[in-house]
């Protein structure tokens, strides 16, 4: 009973230590992928789709305050609302690829929280668009840099040979 009981025991412990050594091994290797590889189509769509929200908010700063009326946006709401769909879902489509998902989830869910308020307030103010501006222009630095990562050499991912 004891004798058979510490044999299984010492054989799971044994399977556990073959399998980190494995990980390690494939992960040392480069077998083993653990961030999707760049994709310069959706560095393109990134980069358009932040120029069409610049250029939304351009447009709307240039307007008088007064004539800032939901409706008279709608449209370009919608059209970069799809924009920003497909990129989600571009990204959300490719494997290994959390990070990237993440921000471009983040930039939809607040582009929609802006057009909702946007269209219940039927206004948008000068300060709250120059902030909103600002936000959308970070998030989508963010979002190109992330792509951007994703084709370093081996080498410059390397951190033990950057202090080198």
């Amino acid at each position: 009973g004891r004798a058979l009981m510490k044999i299984m025991q010492r054989n799971v412990f044994f399977a556990w230590q073959l399998l980190a050594i494995l990980i390690i091994g494939l992960t040392l290797g480069g077998c083993l992928r653990l961030v999707a590889d760049y994709d310069s189509t959706t560095f393109e769509e990134i980069i358009k789709i932040g120029k069409k929200v610049d250029r939304f908010y351009g447009d709307l700063l240039e307007a008088r305050a007064t004539d800032r009326q939901y409706q008279k946006y709608a449209d370009k709401y919608v059209e970069i609302e799809t924009d920003l769909r497909s990129l989600y879902t571009r990204n959300k489509a490719r494997a290994l690829n959390n990070e990237s998902t993440e921000i471009s989830e983040i930039i939809l869910k607040i582009w929609v929280k802006y057009k909702t308020k946007h269209a219940a307030g039927n206004g948008y103010g000068d300060a709250i668009a120059k902030l909103d501006r600002g936000r959308f222009t970070r998030l989508f630095i963010s979002a190109a840099d992330a792509e951007t990562a994703k084709k370093l050499d081996a080498g410059d991912k390397d951190t033990e040979q950057a202090s080198k």
